[in-house]
């Protein structure tokens, strides 16, 4: 059993945890549950992180989802499946999921991975190698329409240009 910590203290450790990186509301009131501290206390604490902007759902999701496509490379549909799991708001998720994915960063990051795969895997033939890059990108969570044409490209040998106008 930890020790239970003051409203005070709870405040300090939560403004310097939230100043050091992006956090969102979950992890706050997890840290809150785990140190202790009554309901009421960590209303207090909440209402003043938010209030003072320490926590602001929309910049974590911007934060989050902009990192993970660009140093875990995943896709659209898992980012947004992590922020459901961190109960970040569904109007948030979305407009963050169109700001961050709805460049050619994004398109450019799914031939990037998926074209590293293919060099990796073995396959029997054309529609082997198809459908073990198309689960492997579902697994990262990138969308199928935006999969399919870069894997027909990756798979038939075509130098992928970000375009779909071959389609």
């Amino acid at each position: 059993m930890k020790k239970q910590i003051t409203k005070e203290q709870a405040l300090l450790k939560l403004t310097a945890y939230c100043s050091m990186a992006e956090h969102c509301l979950a992890e706050v009131r997890k840290k809150l549950v785990a140190w202790e501290v009554s309901e009421a206390d960590s209303n207090a604490i909440v209402s003043y992180l938010l209030k003072e902007k320490y926590i602001d759902e929309a910049r974590y999701a911007r934060a989050f989802a902009n990192d993970k496509m660009i140093f875990a490379r995943w896709g659209r549909n898992k980012v947004a499946f992590a922020l459901r799991g961190k109960a970040i708001p569904a109007d948030i998720i979305n407009s963050t999921l169109e700001e961050v994915f709805g460049t050619a960063d994004y398109d450019d990051s799914i031939f990037q991975v998926l074209s590293a795969k293919f060099r990796s895997i073995s396959y029997k033939n054309r529609f082997d190698a198809k459908a073990k890059l198309l689960r492997f990108g579902a697994g990262r969570g990138f969308e199928f329409q935006k999969m399919l044409p870069v894997v027909e490209k990756i798979v038939a040998g075509i130098a992928y240009d970000g375009s779909d106008d071959d389609f």
